[in-house]
């Protein structure tokens, strides 16, 4: 998505990911050979004779492709594209903290940084004018030595204090886990598998009741 499509949107600000500079190995996803969509193969024949109820829907349902992609035939997911090789292609491993400037010129609007995850980037994040960070590590998918959001959390808050908004993405699986970041100083919560445990288990009621729940907690 180009940057004069995203300023015509209705935006209130600009949320740049820092964690993940490049795709992490993902093994569980090189070993059984993920493609978007998959790629027929003998397991493929297997998992359909043992699932029949979902191969006939499947075979019945339009492609699933990307919305923010359509029309990119050999990225939007109608044939078969290696996760990572379309992910790396799209990511500048350079990003660096030189580069807010441009993005602030460019949007005019006010940035938060995703994927802060030690104090000491916290601390320069404040230093260099960015109004909002989010501590996370991509869901642990990057690096498996990262270190947890809801652990790093309490000692940025300390170290910051009400100079920036701090805020915490990663491990929310219920509503008391947004109550103990937000205890811990988090002064919001971002998750988003919730909405796609709705979305499975109930379609698009599914995801908006879970939307009204997690409103109400």
């Amino acid at each position: 998505m180009s940057w004069s499509s995203v300023l015509a949107t209705t935006v209130q600000g600009d949320h740049a990911d820092v964690d993940t500079p490049v795709f992490g190995r993902r093994e569980r996803d090189v070993r059984r050979g993920f493609t978007l969509p998959p790629k027929i193969g003998l397991e493929t024949f297997v998992d359909g004779i043992l699932h029949p109820k979902w191969t006939w829907d499947f075979v019945r349902s339009e492609p699933i492709t990307f919305s923010a992609v359509a029309g990119r035939k050999s990225v939007d997911g109608s044939t078969a594209v290696t996760l990572s090789d379309y992910v790396n292609s799209q990511f500048d491993p350079t990003l660096s903290w030189k580069d807010l400037d441009w993005i602030r010129e460019v949007s005019g609007l006010p940035l938060m940084l995703k994927g802060i995850q030690s104090v000491e980037d916290a601390k320069l994040a404040v230093e260099l004018g960015v109004d909002a960070i989010a501590l996370s590590n991509h869901g642990g998918r990057q690096y498996d030595g990262a270190p947890a959001p809801v652990a790093l959390l309490p000692r940025v808050v300390d170290a910051v204090g009400d100079s920036i908004e701090v805020l915490v993405d990663g491990g929310v699986r219920r509503g008391s886990d947004v109550v103990k970041a937000c205890a811990l100083g988090a002064r919001a919560v971002m998750f988003g598998r919730p909405y796609l445990y709705g979305l499975g288990a109930g379609g698009e009621m599914g995801s908006a009741g879970r939307s009204t729940t997690s409103r109400v907690v």
